[in-house]
């Protein structure tokens, strides 16, 4: 497989270094605005070519040179000085749909995931940009603030983070939220487990901690990169291996939730086509309304900075 990274930055790197860890591509090529990182980030991770599953063809090239690429991964952008990742729309639209339009004008055919910041308006932008069907256009959404749940309740439970199946949903951003009753422990409803094993926490306690825990590694070392590396690096091992896998991510809402024309996470189905099937949860009606929160703020946020 032929994987394109667009951003040779932390999460760029994360992303070719954990791809190229778990053996799931054969040819990785960066592409940055600073021609010398992407060549460094390439050379740094040939340089473990023997520690990997097999060999690993690594390069750096123009937008055009990504046109043979079976998926490319933008993750452009920067959080530096941000509090908010809305902010980045307005840094960062326009660079991201020129590169876009440029990428598949030079006969780019394959899948698109998009992970720089904010996810959801950034893939509802090259979903228009590149005029590809939903399929082929995939954010990353809430996978990893799912993580970063299950991590959180995995240690207040103290169980295996394997046996938690957490749901975050809203923008991959500060109007997110847990949607408690969609959790599952070891197949039993979240209610039901803690029926039979009481633990006391606050809930909005751990929703802050999940919604603030980007800020809190951004804030000691500048950067997200282990979570994030590997929760895309799962997104492309499903398309890679026609999986078939279940996972949070964005797509485009035509209906689902009552939501219409944004790109809003919920559990698809990925395989070798892409997004091969949205599927919609059962929600309260305080999660309905806090997911339609979600849809008016980025919806807002892409009519303000047309």
């Amino acid at each position: 497989m032929k994987l394109g990274i667009i951003g040779a930055g932390a999460v760029g790197f994360a992303v070719g270094y954990t791809a190229a860890r778990m053996g799931i591509a054969s040819d990785i090529k960066y592409n940055d605005i600073i021609e010398e990182r992407a060549k460094a980030q390439a050379m740094d991770i040939e340089d473990a070519s023997s520690f990997y599953p097999h060999y690993v063809k690594m390069s750096w090239g123009s937008y055009k040179d990504m046109a043979d690429r079976d998926i490319i991964v933008t993750a452009t952008g920067s959080l530096d000085g941000v509090r908010d990742r809305l902010e980045e729309y307005e840094m960062f639209k326009d660079a991201t749909e020129a590169y876009v339009k440029e990428i598949v004008k030079a006969g780019f055919k394959g899948i698109f995931i998009v992970v720089g910041n904010p996810c959801d308006l950034m893939a509802d932008l090259v979903y228009r940009a590149s005029g590809f069907p939903k399929e082929r256009v995939i954010g990353s959404g809430t996978a990893l603030d799912t993580t970063r749940l299950n991590t959180t309740l995995c240690k207040l439970l103290e169980i295996d983070p394997a046996d938690v199946r957490g749901v975050v949903l809203g923008e991959h951003g500060e109007s997110q939220f847990v949607a408690w009753s969609n959790i599952f422990i070891n197949n039993l409803t979240f209610e039901e487990y803690l029926k039979q094993n009481p633990a006391s926490f606050s809930r909005d306690d751990v929703e802050n901690l999940v919604r603030e825990r980007a800020w809190r590694v951004i804030d000691g070392k500048g950067h997200t990169q282990c979570g994030i590396g590997n929760t895309v690096c799962s997104m492309i091992d499903a398309i890679v291996n026609d999986r078939k896998k279940v996972i949070l991510v964005a797509t485009l809402m035509e209906g689902m939730y009552g939501l219409d024309d944004i790109y809003l996470s919920t559990p698809c189905v990925l395989g070798k086509d892409g997004m091969e099937k949205a599927i919609e949860l059962k929600l309260n009606e305080e999660e309905l309304s806090r997911l339609k929160h979600s849809e008016k703020v980025l919806k807002a946020n892409r009519e303000k900075y047309k």
